[in-house]
C-alpha cells in the first residue's frame, strides 16, 4: 500500500507523455478509453456504490452534448461558458428526475430511466429549429494543427478522468459513501438507521450525472458533430455496465482499468476479426461474469492469481 502513492505518480507522469511518444491514432484511443473511464466511473457511482442501475445514464451525455452544441452555435459562446452550461443541465434534470424515479427500486427504477432516455432523444430529434432534428448538428471545431487538436481533448479527458477518480476514492472514504453503500446493501435498514436515502440517492446520482454531462460535452466538441442516435445511444450504457463488471462494481479503479481492457481487446479483436469481433467479445464477457462476478480488482483482494483462475475454469469451480 505504501508504494500505491509511487505508482499512481508513475503512472500519471507516462500518460502525460503518451501525445509526445505514441501516434495520432493511439492518442485518439487512449482518449476514447478515457472517456469511456470517465463514464463507467460516473455509472459505478450511481451503481456500484449505491446499487441503482441507471440505464437510462446516456440522458445526461445527450443532454450534455447537445447544451453544448447549441450554446456554441445558437448563443456563440465560448466551448468554457458552454461546458459549464452543459453540466448545470444534467444537474437540473437529474434532480427532476431522481425525485420522481429514485421512487422506484430494482428494474422498475432501471426501465423508468430507459424510458426518460428514450423520451428526451425524441424531445431533441423534434426540436428541428434548435437542435437540428434527425440530422444532427454541427459545432464548430477547435482550430489549430492535429497534433494540438489531439493532446488538447487527450488532456481533457485526462483531467476529467483524474477528478472523477478522486471523488470515488472520497466516496470510499467518507461518510456519503458510507451512506450510499447501506443503501446498496439494505435500503430499509439505512432508512432505520436514520439514513435519509432519498437524499443521499439524489446527490449520487447527480454526481454521477455532472460528470456523464461534462463528458457528453467535451465529446461533442471533439467530435464537432452530434445526432441523437448517437449520443442517446443505450449500447453505450450497456458497454459502460459490462466494464464496471470486468474491473469491479463499486470499487474506484475498476471502471478504468475494465475500460482499457475492453476498448484495447475491441480494437485488436475488430481489426483481425470483422465478422467475428462481436462473438469473442460476448464469449470473454460469459467468462468474466462466470469466473469472476466481482471483477478483476477482486482477485488482487483476495490474492488469487492467474493460475488460480484458470484452475477454476478447468475444473468449473467459481470461488472468485
Amino acid at each position: 500500500m505504501k508504494r500505491s502513492p509511487l505508482i499512481l505518480a508513475g503512472l500519471l507522469v507516462l500518460f502525460a507523455l503518451v501525445p509526445f511518444l505514441l501516434s495520432g491514432f493511439w492518442v485518439r484511443l487512449v482518449t476514447y478509453i478515457f472517456m469511456f473511464s470517465v463514464l463507467a466511473s460516473a455509472l459505478n457511482i450511481i451503481t456500484g456504490f449505491t446499487g441503482y442501475a441507471a440505464f437510462g445514464n446516456m440522458v445526461f451525455f445527450g443532454l450534455g452534448a447537445y447544451t453544448t452544441a447549441v450554446l456554441m452555435t445558437k448563443a456563440r459562446l465560448p466551448f468554457p461558458l458552454a461546458l459549464a452550461g452543459a453540466a448545470a443541465v444534467a444537474l437540473v434534470v437529474c434532480v427532476l428526475l431522481g425525485l420522481i424515479l429514485l421512487r422506484l427500486k430494482g428494474h422498475y427504477f432501471a426501465l423508468a430511466t430507459l424510458g426518460a432516455a428514450e423520451a428526451m432523444r425524441q424531445v431533441v430529434d423534434n426540436l428541428t429549429g434548435l437542435t437540428g432534428g434527425g440530422q444532427g448538428i454541427t459545432l464548430p471545431p477547435l482550430r489549430g494543427k492535429p497534433f494540438l487538436v489531439n493532446t488538447t481533448f487527450y488532456f481533457l479527458m485526462l483531467v476529467l478522468l483524474i477528478l472523477i477518480l478522486f471523488v470515488a476514492w472520497r466516496l470510499s472514504k467518507n461518510r456519503l459513501g458510507y451512506a450510499l453503500k447501506a443503501i446498496r446493501a439494505n435500503e430499509e435498514a439505512a432508512g432505520v438507521m436514520g439514513i435519509d436515502t432519498t437524499r443521499y440517492k439524489i446527490v449520487s446520482w447527480c454526481l454521477s450525472a455532472l460528470f456523464t454531462g461534462v463528458a457528453g460535452s467535451v465529446y461533442a466538441y471533439w467530435f464537432s458533430y452530434i445526432d441523437p442516435p448517437t449520443v442517446f445511444d443505450v449500447m453505450w450504457v450497456v458497454k459502460m455496465f459490462v466494464i464496471i463488471l470486468i474491473g469491479g462494481a463499486g470499487t474506484v479503479f475498476g471502471p478504468v482499468i475494465g475500460a482499457f481492457i475492453l476498448e484495447t481487446i475491441s480494437e485488436l479483436v475488430w481489426s483481425r476479426f470483422i465478422n467475428l469481433h462481436l462473438g469473442i467479445l460476448g464469449t470473454i464477457i460469459i467468462l468474466v461474469v462466470l469466473f469472476m462476478p466481482n471483477g478483476l480488482l477482486s482477485l488482487v483482494g483476495q490474492g488469487r492469481g492467474l493460475k488460480d483462475v484458470l484452475r477454476s475454469i478447468r475444473t468449473g469451480e467459481n470461488r472468485i
